[in-house]
C-alpha cells in the first residue's frame, strides 16, 4: 500500500494499481516513496512507457478480432 494525498487534501492508503489509475486522471497531489514525499506536479514520478517501436500495431486488426472471440 502507498501512501497518497489527493488534491483535495485527503490522505489514504492504495494499492499500485490504484495508483497508476489515480495518477493518470490527476487525483493525487503527492505520494510517498519509501524515504520521501513526491509532488507530483512538480516532481519527476515516472518516465514515459511509450514505446519507441515505429512499425504496424498488431495487437488489433480492425478492432473485431477480440470481440468477436469474445462473443461480443
Amino acid at each position: 500500500m502507498i501512501p497518497v494525498v489527493y488534491k483535495n487534501g485527503k490522505e489514504d492508503m492504495v494499492e499500485q494499481k490504484f495508483l497508476d489509475i489515480l495518477l493518470h486522471i490527476g487525483e493525487i497531489q503527492e505520494l510517498r516513496r519509501s524515504d520521501h514525499w513526491v509532488n507530483v506536479a512538480e516532481d519527476s514520478i515516472r518516465t514515459s512507457r511509450q514505446s519507441k517501436y515505429s512499425g504496424e500495431d498488431r495487437r488489433i486488426h480492425g478492432g473485431t478480432e477480440l470481440t468477436s472471440a469474445m462473443g461480443i
